[in-house]
């Protein structure tokens, strides 16, 4: 995709564009100026919309300065500094502030994700993984790290699903999941991400 080959050969670029080394991640709107003129058209189609209208229980927007284009690398082509796969994590936390210590459950922010892979993955290049078990609120940094949760939860509650370009998934702000990569994989994936939100609500 273009917009990464600028970002990544001039840091200018990079910096002009909200360019993330760490997630390699542009913001949606970037790709207005990369020869991209409608920035919707994937995920606005009837069946979807619904959907995300169920999901929602109501009238919904999408915040593109949330939503992200993401690559992510095959073990074999990751970059040698900078760069981090996303580990488990929960969109509700947008924009919370964590304390220092583990507490009560704090609330999440109120959003859903539809994520859609441009290339087949989670076989041959990196997918996502979730726990398929429903959380009531926030789950604290750090208790986050993969061998906590394996004892958490049981091994049928993790699921990395193989996707094809132009698949579409929809999950809620509770949902735990993160980058998924096997040693064998040997091709990148990019990938897009919106962010949508109820009409009231500004992040």
């Amino acid at each position: 995709m273009l917009c990464f080959e600028a970002v990544e050969a001039d840091s200018a670029v990079a910096e002009c564009h909200k360019f993330n080394r760490f997630s390699h991640s542009i913001p949606l709107a970037a790709l207005l100026n990369f020869g991209c003129d409608d920035t919707t058209q994937l995920f606005r189609v009837p069946c979807l919309e619904a959907l995300l209208t169920q999901a929602m229980g109501g009238a919904w927007t999408c915040n593109f300065e949330q939503s992200w284009v993401r690559k992510k690398f095959a073990p074999i082509h990751t970059p040698a500094s900078m760069y981090s796969e996303q580990g488990w994590h929960q969109d509700g936390a947008l924009g919370v502030q964590f304390p220092r210590e583990p507490g009560p459950a704090l609330p999440m922010t109120e959003l859903l994700t539809c994520w859609i892979p441009l290339d087949a993955c989670g076989r041959n290049s990196p997918g996502l993984e979730f726990v398929r078990e429903p959380q009531l609120g926030l789950l604290h940094y750090s208790e986050l790290d993969d061998a906590t949760l394996r004892q958490r939860f049981e091994p049928e509650q993790f699921w990395a699903p193989e996707l094809e370009s132009g698949d579409a998934l929809v999950f809620l702000n509770s949902v735990l999941h993160r980058t998924y990569t096997q040693p064998q994989m040997k091709r990148n994936r990019l990938s897009i991400e919106y962010r949508i939100f109820p009409p009231s609500l500004s992040c």
